[in-house]
């Protein structure tokens, strides 16, 4: 419903009904994020843009969909969107946009028809559900044989979060609030191949070097060594940090995992994940 901010609930039209107490405490965080304000630019979510094809027009399920900041760049390259999202606030944004977009419980299922989709997009979002596996599933059933799931989620094997554990921190301490899922490569591959789906692409945003926030002076000589700035998200300031989307020794160095998984022709299985070989596609790219 492009320009309209009434949503469309799940195929039932209940999902309100459906969702459960921590499912109605992230809608209304969520709800009040997006009201407050636009979304946050990383890196790590242009990198996942990045790696949808734009060598034709698709048909594309934004999973998270927000208020639209993804969907706009994915629209810019000439593709259709469509948005789902657990946040009312979010939706009607979206749906400000000229996007299609409905409201719904995303764990409880996607409210569109078995093969719709040319590609599912879904950036940062696996790690706040509370059941992945359903949403793991619901994502390959909407998707087309041979279509494309592209996915990032931040790793909780990062290096920093390994160093930071040696004294005393937990992941869950470090990362967003509503986080209720912590993947590594390994566990997200086991994830999304259990729900018939192949590794195509696996990359990361590799962090080398991070630094905290500097005094002015030292701001304008950052960037000329490759350093970017961006906004933590528990605490609004900043930080600086030397990265690459790479494909290499991702699963220590990234902290943001990134993933291309393909639907298999009808009748053929998706090969398990530690029986993969490395896909041919996977480079790094600075």
């Amino acid at each position: 419903m492009p320009g309209g901010g009434n949503g469309i609930y799940n195929r039932e039209q209940t999902a309100r009904a459906k969702i459960g107490v921590m499912h109605h405490s992230v809608q209304a965080f969520y709800d009040r994020k997006y009201t407050a304000g636009a979304e946050i630019p990383r890196t790590s979510k242009q990198y996942t843009v990045d790696c949808v094809p734009d060598d034709a027009s698709l048909d594309i399920l934004d999973v998270g969909c927000g208020s639209g900041a993804n969907s706009a760049a994915l629209a810019a390259k000439g593709h259709r969107l469509h948005g789902v999202d657990f946040s009312e606030a979010g939706i009607e944004k979206y749906c400000g946009r000229g996007f299609d977009g409905r409201v719904c419980d995303i764990e409880s299922g996607l409210d569109h028809p078995d093969a719709s989709f040319d590609v599912v997009f879904c950036s940062e979002v696996i790690e706040h559900m509370t059941s992945p596996e359903v949403l793991a599933a619901e994502m390959s059933r909407v998707l087309k044989p041979g279509g494309l799931l592209v996915l990032s989620t931040p790793n909780s094997a990062f290096w920093l979060y390994r160093v930071l554990g040696l004294v005393g921190y937990t992941v869950s301490e470090l990362q967003h609030p509503k986080h209720f899922q912590f993947f590594s490569r390994r566990s997200l591959l086991k994830l999304l191949t259990g729900a018939n789906l192949r590794p195509k692409q696996v990359l990361g945003r590799n962090m080398y070097v991070i630094l905290p926030d500097l005094p002015a002076p030292l701001r304008g000589i950052l960037p000329k060594l490759g350093f970017k700035q961006e906004t933590r998200f528990r605490t609004g300031g900043s930080f600086w940090h030397l990265s690459a989307k790479s494909s290499t020794l991702n699963g220590l160095f990234a902290d943001c995992l990134i993933v291309v998984m393909e639907k298999p022709a009808s009748g053929t299985a998706s090969v398990p994940a530690d029986h993969q070989a490395a896909p041919a596609t996977d480079r790094v790219t600075a």
